[in-house]
């Protein structure tokens, strides 16, 4: 799902990296769906020939997304906690994005979603209670009321997401063998 770290940056999280990215091509290869979040899509990205690197900017909050198929992607907004974005793998297609990067592609039978779709206000608790926000200029109490505004939304939104990615990464494929 999510991680403090940049698939990019080796000398920092150590060597267990390349082969995390080698399991995804052997998945891949094998035919196995696998849904990539945040740290996990940037990871496929990077497994299939894409790149990752950091974003001019940080997204974290709550931002609007355009889909191109909301049966994979429902349309937002998403809460997105990231300060990397990826390009994408040779025969990937994007089917969302914003102004600031690409939020998610499918490639086979992969989803990766640079956004969190599993966040819950509990989550954010204790993502902010480990220091995640020190060092940002955010309205942490703004952040957590739109959470809990966002939740029930959020939740129903998060399973049209697994259910799609279900449908159309495993069902659908498994139903043509």
């Amino acid at each position: 799902m999510g991680a403090p770290w940049s698939t990019y940056d080796h000398a920092l999280i150590g060597s267990w990296v390349r082969p995390e990215m080698e399991q995804l091509r052997r998945a891949d290869a094998a035919g196995v769906p696998v849904l990539g979040i945040c740290f996990g899509g940037q990871l496929l990205a990077a497994a299939h020939g894409g790149s990752v690197a950091r974003s001019p900017r940080p997204e974290i909050g709550w931002t609007d997304l355009r889909t191109d198929d909301e049966a994979v992607v429902p349309a937002g907004p998403w809460f997105e906690w990231h300060y990397d974005r990826w390009t994408l793998p040779p025969g990937a297609v994007e089917v969302a994005r914003n102004d600031a990067a690409s939020q998610a592609f499918v490639l086979r039978r992969n989803l990766a979603l640079q956004f969190h779709p599993e966040l819950t206000p509990a989550m954010l608790d204790g993502w902010l209670a480990q220091g995640a926000a020190a060092t940002l200029n955010l309205d942490v109490e703004a952040l957590v009321a739109r959470t809990r505004h966002e939740s029930e939304r959020a939740t129903r939104q998060a399973h049209a997401l697994v259910d799609g990615f279900v449908r159309q990464r495993y069902l659908a494929a498994t139903a043509s063998r």
